[in-house]
């Protein structure tokens, strides 16, 4: 796990852009504070920031081919280097670093951009061509690592980090006032690629870019498909399923520091240390809660568990004291107005996971949106569904007002409660933000660069095609809320205390196996159904059968936090915990 920025200019590298990289390499020390590397020639220069995992002695970046013709800066893991490292030896290529990321050279000359088909794990690269002056820059297929970027007058920059970016490249930043609005009203932006500054873009999950003297060329080299393709039966994709979950926990454990897992008491994390446990390692786990009697502490669940699997168990408490310093501690190393009650909870989780002596985190990110597990998306994909089939019944003639009295018959119950409106309101996809945002947007202004934003003027709506499935409202999770959210706080949040956290559940095997298995087969009605009886009598039932709990703070804690802030930058009568986010990004610009 690193920081990573590269230029391509389509004049000539400058001093200055030459000190601008040093200095984005310094300001993301947190990122990678075992060493730095920095590269350029007239064309192109490279600088990355190293927080050592694999190959700690001889894994410093920039990296290059035998014949350095190559270069390469690298921020995350690829799993799967010491099969592929087989495979480009027996092709005639040597790696010379123990490295995990030294292997993509020599993929690159076997197979050019295509060598991303090659690569399993959670990365985002810039590789230039010495010879052809050409620059590569490339996002794992999920997304769990960022890379922004910006075409400037003469060029083109990127960065792990955004305020690298608008900090050294962006003299005169210009505001993207509804992605800005979006990210306070949803706690995340919906948009993949505009950030909240107009001139800075995202390169999007399962993306890569081409830079040379004509430009640049943005090319998609795998998406989420839910095209059925497995004919097996449910018991064969059960097997399947935990063979995967077993390979990519086995994946993740690879390091050469000391690694754990985050064990909320859930089912995802437990299944994660279950299948740590039988590579037969020494299985630390980490349980985290909250000082006093709370709903969302599951300490006791996780504590049984762990010694029923000789789990070696470590317990951190969060006090409310803690909030209150918290908020303004991990602010600055967040980019986007990207927000989330818990995100204080997650970086005091992982400050303290750092004084345990751990460097390397696994995490249960993914399950719930690979396996249907949110009870509120499910009821809405209903809801989708009945007012398909009611649409589908106008105009009336000939044998559909039968099918109409029949349609009422099967569903008068949502019809009855408001379950299925003729129009879905604007509390979707977030409803739980969906008070406090209107009650902040009706008066509240922010004053940029002379110019008055005036949020009640930026309609964020969001409105689901009539098309629209169970397959769809997941997606939308997949693509956004996890993505944009779940990923880039644990990213971010992580890397603030120089702690990689990896997401076994997001190999991009188990996304495409499961994604692809008839929907019949692994939803039953219920969330997360397939996934439970795949985990039956591997996961304990008090787990399985348990009400779903989140990591969010108790809301008295938030509510002191909220209670004391003063707005510096922007103008509002009603402050929330998204405003406060915003409102301290602006006050850092």
């Amino acid at each position: 796990m690193c920081g990573i920025s590269s230029l391509y200019r389509f004049t000539k590298i400058t001093q200055q852009d030459k000190q601008n990289l040093m200095h984005m390499n310094r300001d993301m020390h947190y990122r990678g504070p075992d060493g730095e590397g920095y590269w350029n020639d007239d064309t192109c220069a490279m600088a990355h920031t190293r927080l050592s995992i694999i190959g700690l002695d001889n894994g410093a970046q920039p990296l290059f081919n035998a014949d350095k013709s190559l270069v390469l800066i690298c921020n995350g893991e690829i799993y799967n280097y010491t099969e592929l490292r087989q495979h480009v030896a027996e092709r005639g290529y040597t790696c010379t670093t123990d490295t995990d990321c030294e292997v993509v050279l020599y993929l690159y000359e076997l197979y050019g951009e295509e060598c991303l088909q090659h690569l399993r794990g959670m990365f985002a690269f810039c590789m230039y061509d010495i010879k052809k002056k050409k620059l590569f820059a490339a996002r794992d297929r999920v997304g769990e690592k960022t890379l922004y970027y910006a075409q400037l007058s003469t060029g083109v920059v990127f960065s792990t980090e955004l305020k690298a970016i608008l900090k050294y490249y962006i003299p005169n930043p210009q505001l993207n006032a509804h992605a800005l609005a979006e990210s306070i009203r949803f706690n995340y932006p919906l948009d993949n690629r505009n950030t909240y500054i107009e001139q800075i873009k995202r390169l999007g999950a399962g993306e890569y870019a081409i830079v040379d003297a004509e430009g640049v060329q943005l090319h998609t080299y795998w998406r989420l498909s839910h095209t059925p393709v497995f004919k097996g039966t449910k018991e064969d994709a059960k097997v399947e399923v935990l063979r995967l979950m077993r390979s990519s926990v086995a994946d993740c454990l690879q390091s050469d520091v000391p690694v754990a897992v985050l064990l909320s008491g859930g089912i995802d994390s437990s299944a994660i240390a279950h299948f740590a446990k039988e590579t037969g390692k020494e299985i630390h786990v980490i349980s985290a809660g909250y000082t006093g009697q709370h709903s969302q502490d599951e300490r006791s669940v996780a504590k049984r568990f762990a010694g029923e699997k000789g789990l070696i168990y470590h317990e951190v408490e969060l006090d409310a004291y803690d909030f209150q310093s918290l908020f303004a501690e991990y602010m600055p190393y967040i980019d986007e107005p990207i927000c989330d009650v818990s995100s204080m909870s997650q970086y005091a989780l992982y400050k303290k996971a750092k004084e345990l002596g751990f460097k390397v985190l696994l995490c249960g990110i993914g399950g719930d949106e690979l396996f249907y597990g949110y009870p509120g998306a499910n009821r809405l994909a209903k809801q989708l569904q009945i007012r398909r089939e009611h649409q589908s019944l106008f105009p009336w003639h000939g044998h559909k007002k039968i099918d109409f009295i029949h349609f009422l018959c099967r569903n008068w119950r949502n019809i009855l409660f408001a379950g299925y409106p003729m129009q879905l309101d604007d509390r979707w996809p977030v409803d739980w933000t969906y008070e406090d945002y209107k009650r902040f947007a009706a008066d509240a202004q922010i004053i940029w660069r002379g110019e008055m934003v005036r949020l009640a003027d930026i309609n964020v709506y969001y409105s689901y095609s009539n098309e629209a499935d169970l397959d769809t409202v997941y997606d939308l999770e997949f693509t956004t809320f996890m993505k944009n959210l779940c990923l880039y706080l644990s990213d971010r949040l992580g890397m603030a205390n120089s702690l990689e956290i990896r997401s076994p559940l997001l190999d991009y095997r188990i996304v495409d196996f499961v994604s692809r298995l008839p929907r019949d087969m692994k939803f039953d009605g219920t969330p997360k159904g397939f996934y439970k009886w795949c985990l039956r009598g591997i996961v304990p039932d008090y787990i399985l059968d348990a009400k779903k709990r989140g990591f969010t703070p108790p809301l008295q804690f938030i509510k002191e936090v909220c209670g004391k802030y003063q707005y510096q930058q922007i103008q509002a009568s009603h402050t929330f915990f998204n405003s406060m986010l915003a409102d301290q990004l602006f006050n850092q610009l």
